[in-house]
């Protein structure tokens, strides 16, 4: 039976953390779109949130996606050798008696 390809734990690791700065994102765009109305009198929860320390938070999201990024593509080539050599030694144990 073939080996699956391992998967990169860095792209594991981008999902998330790609879906969590599109919500934050969204949040902050609602955020300003909500400001430019001087009706909306009530800015609690998340709006309020947003209003602090929303670029903030946007930033280090997009830190950490950078982060990420670069460590997903700097060690794929380790993952697919060892993926290579592990499938290597396994059918030299297969041509084995």
């Amino acid at each position: 039976m073939p080996q699956q390809k391992p998967v990169n734990p860095f792209y594991v690791a981008l999902v998330p953390a790609g879906i969590v700065f599109a919500v934050t994102a969204c949040a902050y765009g609602v955020m300003t779109v909500r400001g430019l109305d001087p009706h909306h009198a009530a800015n609690d929860g998340l709006i309020r949130l947003m209003e602090h320390r929303g670029l903030l938070i946007l930033v280090v999201e997009l830190a950490l996606l950078a982060v990420l990024t670069v460590a997903a593509i700097g060690s794929d080539d380790f993952w697919t050798r060892r993926f290579e050599e592990a499938r290597r030694t396994a059918s030299k144990d297969d041509d084995q008696p």
